[in-house]
């Protein structure tokens, strides 16, 4: 990947292939926000509903299961983004301190996304406020990393000398 982002000559295939994967992972990002959007809703009383359920509307509430299978592949899944998006992060232009601060507030943010649901759910319904804020604070990083790689993508490279 490095050799992607800053390898020698750097193959015009590896800019498709870059170009493709940010493609792909801004349309993941696109559905993610409006399968939030229709599972949860964006409200408090919406994310409260969805983990502890509504008597009213016969929403049962998540089950330890659900949430143990939902975990289990977002734990892998978010795992290997993590790694992805800091590994092209790292040899991107972009300053070190904007790194460190980015790569930090993507692990808490999907650290919070995989946690929030069980913390709704067998703690306290307020816990729904932290599920909304990670859930946006994951958006709005991922958002920020695929436009700062993608500028990293096409800039102009000054050659080597010597």
């Amino acid at each position: 990947m490095r050799v992607m982002m800053t390898g020698p000559g750097q193959s015009p295939l590896s800019k498709v292939i870059l170009a493709f994967f940010y493609i792909y992972f801004l349309l993941h990002w696109v559905t993610g926000i409006l399968m939030f959007r229709t599972k949860l809703g964006f409200n408090y009383q919406s994310v409260v509903r969805y983990f502890l359920g509504d008597p009213e509307q016969f929403m049962n509430p998540r089950s330890f299961i659900g949430l143990l299978e939902v975990t289990h592949f977002h734990l892998f899944a978010m795992g290997l983004f993590f790694v992805v998006f800091s590994h092209l992060l790292l040899f991107s232009p972009l300053g070190e301190p904007i790194k460190t601060i980015l790569i930090w507030l993507l692990g808490l943010s999907l650290l919070l996304d995989i946690v929030t649901p069980w913390l709704i759910r067998y703690v306290a319904a307020p816990f729904a406020w932290l599920k909304l804020g990670s859930f946006w604070l994951l958006q709005g990083v991922s958002l920020v990393l695929l436009i700062g790689l993608l500028a990293a993508l096409f800039r102009k490279r000054t050659p080597p000398i010597g």
